[in-house]
């Protein structure tokens, strides 16, 4: 009974031991069944996050690339245009958009020309010789930069540009836009907090940049090296890695190095060949792989930390997806944007080109046909009538190109001066009735005002009215109406308004063109364009003057019955002595025996400045440039020349810089001589720059003969 008993107790123990033994192996298999498989999870969590990554730096890089593209061919087609170093690297500096990126132009001989100033020799000439591939991304160090810092470089050949530059000729080849790597990478940082290590590598494993985390292992080395001699986990060969890597595979695997477990994943950045990867320490990720046996009766508080890290994971994903899809619109959208804005300068370029092209095809056959019939007085006085209308015809169209760009950027300054309102209205209709000439046009001009002293920038007025008259004359067929009225709105004891009114019963605008009118480039019918030339900038500088007054403008039209413009404006006014006017100024001016000096490099300019100083009576003594201006002013007796007319853009030695040497020579008329600056160099910054040079006045070419008689007038000392 007792052996029985015992035997009992045995078989008790050992069917006990045994489903103890069960329980314990099904859990344990269980364990590990759910930890393979939590595993396989994360894999793909991890494969996941390093191809979102890689596929944001793969577009950022592709849009960089393509934005790149588009300011390069800009630049191409303005850089045609220059002919010295200096005049490239402004017209680079137009596109630089002050981020920390960086254009810079390679000639030939490797040097660069950064858009900072700064210029060095490249260390790496192997990516700009000629046999190069014209399109090009690399990483590499710009040395003037950082010698200890890479940015990746994004170049592009163009038409070899032949250029001057202080060593002398050079020939620009390439180029090229630098951004720092790192603006391109997205911060995995965040989903591990200061526990990962992302970087780039090329197809040879060679580790390009770090970015963001730890300070381990992969520092300087090679990562297909560290596979080899790593400790495989999960069967994972080194051999395989490498190769799965290379052909733009996908890879999350577990290695042990020295001593340590991490995750490493990578995926593969299409556009330029190159590979995103990060590394984690597995510790951060617990719970993936084994769980010790006595964290068991942990396991479902341990799966469900597990799943909501997971969840967490994948909804950060997912609203980063999100973010990211909808700056891909953003993206997609200032795209077609850019392309719409490309069209519009394309088809300006277009109309450009062509009348800019009338004009000049004008002048030359003119100019022909007036030499072929020198000796028939009538006939080249008629040559040159037409000459000088189609020259005045394409100074306009110059004239409203600059004037826009110069608006856009900001550097129109509104300059109120004395004024008169009656008399900038006749100049108007002066102006106007010189082009009625040949017209039969019924031009009417009013001035219904009782306070006509203003303080206003006369240029700019005046232009907003001769634009708006211009379009009237224009666009109003033979037998028609003009009028041209000012009308006083409203006056205080300071201020005074007024409405300038241009009426014609001309060909009127369509409803729907009057919504555009005022934009840049618009031109309502291209089939009229044969009649009615033009930049289509006309309008939108007028919009863009009144808005600077201060002003209001307003447009009705329709198709066949004409169009109204009201201009509406108001002034402070002026409230002191009348002085005398510029006409009044210009009958009296004389220069009859001035001594003048005159420095101008170009040989026609010379030539018709010279004779027409000589016929109003001044005496003429020329020089080439800046140099031989010093030298003939400096060996000269004290009180040779009464003025000094000098030209800005000279061979040599400037007109700037030789007039600081003229202010700099120890000679008693040297700092009381009156210098003139009269230069094609029109905008406020050039003459600020010739005022801070020490000249005294400013005039700009083409010349106005009446404006060059006062202002000499004004500093010649009989």
């Amino acid at each position: 009974m007792g052996f029985r008993l015992n035997n009992n107790k045995i078989t008790y123990v050992a069917v006990t031991f045994f489903v103890i033994v069960a329980i314990t192996g099904i859990i344990s298999l269980l364990s590990r069944t759910i930890n393979r498989s939590l595993y396989a999870e994360r894999q793909q969590t991890l494969r996941l996050v390093a191809g979102t990554a890689a596929d944001i730096a793969d577009r950022n890089t592709a849009m960089t690339w393509n934005m790149a593209e588009y300011i390069v061919s800009s630049l191409t087609h303005g850089l045609k245009f220059t002919d010295d170093i200096e005049s490239c690297i402004r017209l680079v500096n137009g596109h630089h958009d002050l981020r920390q990126d960086h254009y810079y132009l390679v000639d030939s001989k490797g040097r660069y020309y950064c858009s900072d100033g700064t210029e060095g020799k490249l260390l790496d000439l192997t990516r700009f010789l000629p046999d190069t591939p014209d399109r090009d991304v690399y990483l590499g160090v710009i040395p003037h930069l950082d010698n200890s810092h890479v940015f990746i470089t994004y170049r592009q050949r163009i038409e070899p540009i032949t250029v001057n530059s202080l060593n002398g000729k050079v020939t620009v080849l390439f180029i090229a836009y630098a951004q720092e790597p790192q603006s391109l990478v997205y911060d995995i940082s965040q989903l591990f907090p200061g526990e990962v290590n992302t970087f780039i590598h090329d197809d040879t494993g060679q580790m390009l940049f770090k970015h963001f985390g730890l300070e381990l292992l992969m520092e300087g080395y090679n990562i297909y090296d560290k596979f080899e001699r790593s400790t495989e986990v999960y069967g994972e060969k080194a051999e395989g890695l490498v190769a799965a890597s290379r052909n733009g595979e996908k890879i999350v695997v577990e290695l042990e190095i020295n001593g340590k477990r991490y995750f490493f994943c990578s995926a593969p950045m299409d556009t330029v060949g190159w590979t995103l990867a990060f590394i984690v320490k597995k510790e951060m990720l617990s719970g993936i792989g084994e769980i010790p046996f006595s964290t068991i009766v942990f396991l479902m508080a341990l799966i469900a930390i597990i799943l909501g890290i997971a969840l967490l994971g994948l909804l950060y994903l997912i609203m980063s997806s999100r973010r990211n899809k909808e700056r891909l619109v953003e993206s997609e959208k200032l795209a077609d944007a850019m392309g719409t804005a490309s069209r519009a300068k394309s088809e300006f370029l277009s109309n450009m080109s062509h009348d800019i092209r009338t004009p000049i095809n004008g002048i030359m056959g003119m100019t022909s046909i007036a030499m072929d019939c020198a000796d028939d007085p009538d006939k080249v006085r008629g040559c040159l009538g037409k000459i000088d209308n189609a020259s005045r015809h394409l100074l306009s169209l110059v004239n409203d190109v600059l004037d826009m760009s110069r608006i856009e950027s900001g550097k129109t300054r509104i300059n109120n001066v004395p004024s008169d309102v009656r008399t900038i209205c006749e100049n108007c209709s002066s102006i106007i009735n010189g082009q009625l000439s040949g017209r039969v046009l019924d031009f009417k001009t009013e001035c219904n005002v009782s306070n006509p002293r203003i303080m206003a920038d006369e240029l700019h007025l005046r232009q907003v009215l001769i634009n708006i008259l211009g379009n009237a004359v224009k666009f109003t067929p033979d037998g028609g109406k003009i009028l041209f009225s000012c009308t006083e709105k409203a006056c205080t004891d300071s201020r005074v308004a007024y409405d300038f009114v241009i009426k014609d019963n001309g060909i009127g605008m369509s409803e729907e063109f009057q919504k555009h009118i005022f934009e840049s480039f618009a031109q309502e019918e291209n089939r009229g364009r044969s009649n009615y030339k033009g930049t289509g900038l006309g309008m939108a500088i007028t919009r863009q003057l009144v808005d600077l007054m201060g002003g209001e403008i307003e447009v009705e039209s329709a198709v066949d019955q004409g169009s109204t413009f009201t201009v509406t404006i108001s002034f402070d006014r002026d409230l002191s002595e009348q002085t005398e006017t510029a006409d009044e100024a210009s009958t009296s001016a004389s220069i009859e025996g001035c001594r003048i000096l005159l420095v101008e490099d170009n040989e026609l300019n010379r030539e018709i400045a010279s004779t027409l100083l000589s016929d109003m009576g001044a005496e003429i003594s020329c020089a080439e440039d800046g140099i031989d201006a010093v030298e003939k002013f400096r060996d000269s007796e004290p009180g040779t020349y009464d003025i000094i007319l000098m030209d800005v853009m000279m061979p040599r030695m400037n007109g700037l810089d030789a007039t600081r040497t003229i202010r700099a020579l120890a000679r008693p008329d040297a700092a009381t001589i009156p210098i003139l600056a009269m230069t094609a160099n029109a905008f406020d910054e050039d003459i600020r720059a010739t005022r801070e040079a020490g000249m005294d006045a400013h005039l700009s070419k083409p010349i106005d003969l009446g404006e060059v008689l006062r202002t000499i007038s004004q500093h010649f000392k009989k």
